[in-house]
């Protein structure tokens, strides 16, 4: 029988996760047991990790669980695992489906999938064109809003984790850019979306669980600043994603800026002053600032992959 709506997500489509893991620890199977309640099939994708036998225990346990595991054999970025796992996935069925993306260090609640379909679902019964559905919240931060259109809560650049993808989409826009290899890489299919007038819903009152950064304690000159009579803190990134910040930074404004100057000026001013709270608080400032200005030198050059491995023998010294 023929689905009245081809758009719809639901109507018993199946709806599948997609779970990117690099050295992944016991949390991964927890993630993947709650995800196998929810959706008709999980595929983990482990990105080269380089764990030894302690990786292979934990994806052989994933494997006994009931998912399907793809090896890349080494670390080909964020995009790549993305894109390997959701190949994977459309494998699983011939029915056209909805894919979910999660991070291994994700935590879902129960009825969480639901809530993304029936939310995507109400979209196209409103008539708007669906390109991805997104959590309200993240770590129970509210994520950025674009207000709503004909009762549908609509998002600006979502995170990659815990976003669900209808089939529909997947297969107007193409798969994650590749070069990026990670950072910006969610914000970059995002802005395709947007550039194919594809709408991003939020699922009203959804959470997910996700780590967003590191907190470092704060210091100057040595001391740590305290306030309140608490040490004060930052949230800082791992040390060698402030080359592939600011080097996609520099790609985003390449393919999007043109179109779109104001959130270009926007996002860049945004990346601009977290990197001088980097390098005003964080430690390590002279090789955070090196490391920095080694990705905007190569994001100038438009290069992509990678970081170099100078680069990131310099992002590895590092204090966190």
């Amino acid at each position: 029988m023929t689905d009245p709506n081809p758009d719809a997500v639901s109507s018993n489509r199946p709806v599948l996760a997609v779970v990117t893991a690099f050295n992944p620890s016991v949390a991964l199977v927890t993630l993947c047991e709650g995800l196998l309640e929810q959706t008709d099939g999980v595929v983990v994708v482990d990105d080269g990790s380089t764990g030894g036998t302690a990786v292979d225990t934990i994806l052989s346990e994933c494997e006994a669980l009931g998912c399907v595991v793809v090896r890349t054999g080494h670390n080909r970025g964020i995009a790549a695992a993305l894109n390997r796992g959701v190949t994977a996935a459309r494998s699983m069925t011939p029915e056209p489906g909805s894919i979910v993306t999660f991070d291994q260090d994700s935590i879902v609640a129960s009825g969480y999938i639901d809530a993304l379909v029936d939310a995507a679902d109400d979209a196209v019964a409103a008539g708007l064109p669906v390109g991805m559905v997104a959590p309200e919240r993240v770590e129970g931060v509210p994520q950025t809003r674009r207000g709503e259109l004909r009762g549908v809560a609509l998002g600006a650049e979502p995170i990659q984790s815990g976003l669900l993808l209808p089939e529909s989409a997947l297969s107007r826009l193409g798969p994650f850019l590749e070069s990026l290899f990670i950072d910006c890489v969610d914000t970059e299919y995002y802005m395709r979306a947007r550039s194919n007038g594809l709408e991003t819903v939020v699922a009203r009152e959804t959470s997910l669980g996700h780590a967003l950064g590191t907190k470092t304690a704060v210091s100057v000159l040595g001391r740590a600043v305290v306030v309140k009579g608490r040490p004060a803190s930052i949230t800082l990134s791992a040390p060698f994603r402030y080359y592939y910040l600011a080097r996609n930074r520099c790609a985003m404004n390449r393919l999007f800026g043109r179109a779109h100057p104001a959130w270009a000026a926007k996002e860049t001013l945004l990346d601009l002053r977290h990197f001088l709270i980097a390098l005003a608080l964080g430690p390590s400032r002279v090789l955070r600032a090196r490391v920095i200005l080694a990705g905007l030198g190569d994001g100038v050059r438009g290069r992509g992959g990678r970081i170099p491995a100078g680069v990131e023998a310099l992002a590895r010294r590092i204090r966190r």
